[in-house]
């Protein structure tokens, strides 16, 4: 089997058993969002998964790097796609970002991870490297094409901007307890912000 995001390592011996680390995964994002990061431990994580501590400490030394491949298993990698248009970009950017939050079953941790991200540092140190950076970089290039396009003003903050295009996002998926069918569609929040943002006739 090759390296996955969801398998992220191979020790020697017998084969590694994928049921048994989608568990410890799994049970990792469920005591992370009922205890929080400083609470968690490997034994707790091991307890959840039904697993036997050496199963967990063959792939994993520390409590760090668990929660590390935990929050990188709701990531998945995609290219930001180049449709021709900003309105066409952001639409598959945004489709692909909610179906791997959907498959990954991050609707439900999502809320929680913020929150607690915000009050530990080493938390938020491994969340922002694997969830929202690779976002933040795929919006930033989907806005440079359209700045090149004549889409978007030449002038406009663009770290600015992505804050404005995910933050309506967060504020929803926050108030909503992480129920993806509560947000807004794509077109209305583009309307909403494509008003301030494109060139001045």
């Amino acid at each position: 089997m090759s390296e996955t995001a969801e398998s992220p390592r191979r020790t020697p011996g017998r084969p590694r058993s994928e049921a048994s680390h989608q568990a410890i995964i799994r049970a990792t994002l469920e005591l992370l969002l009922e205890t929080g990061y400083r609470s968690l431990t490997m034994e707790a994580v091991r307890a959840r998964a039904g697993v036997g501590k050496a199963t967990i400490y063959r792939r994993w030394a520390s409590k760090e790097e668990l929660v590390r491949d935990a929050i990188v298993y709701l990531h998945d990698d995609f290219a930001p796609p180049d449709t021709g248009s900003l309105r066409g970009d952001y639409e598959a950017i945004a489709r692909l970002v909610v179906a791997a939050a959907q498959k990954a079953g991050a609707a439900t941790f999502m809320p929680r991870l913020l929150g607690d991200a915000a009050d530990d540092p080493e938390l938020h140190a491994i969340f922002y490297e694997h969830l929202v950076a690779p976002r933040r970089q795929a919006t930033r290039v989907m806005l440079e094409r359209a700045v090149a396009r004549g889409e978007l003003r030449d002038d406009v903050d663009l770290e600015l901007v992505m804050d404005l295009f995910a933050g309506p996002v967060v504020y929803r998926l926050l108030i909503s307890g992480g129920d993806y069918e509560q947000l807004f569609g794509f077109d209305e929040q583009l309307d909403a912000l494509l008003n301030g943002l494109a060139p001045r006739a």
